[in-house]
């Protein structure tokens, strides 16, 4: 027919059976969650929150840095 459908045993599963999020969705969850967590940093007032919000904002950027090695690995380009 002609589709570009994966068919069930195609896609990849977790242990728990559930479908793995596409790469590109997941580069796109984590540039959305990186502003988010730019937004709530700018509003902060607690030194404590702050300095939380500064942990956060390395952890996201280490999983982009590590979504793009992905995504560059698998040939993918100009994801936004």
């Amino acid at each position: 027919m002609g589709l570009a459908l994966k068919r069930k045993e195609d896609q990849q599963v977790t242990p728990y059976g559930l479908p793995l999020p596409d790469l590109r969705d997941e580069l796109r969850e984590c540039l959305a969650d990186m502003r988010h967590n730019q937004m709530l940093f700018d509003l902060e007032t607690e030194p404590e929150l702050i300095e939380q919000r500064i942990y956060e904002k390395k952890a996201l950027h280490c999983r982009y840095q590590y979504l793009l090695r992905r995504a560059r690995a698998a040939g993918l380009r100009a994801i936004l």
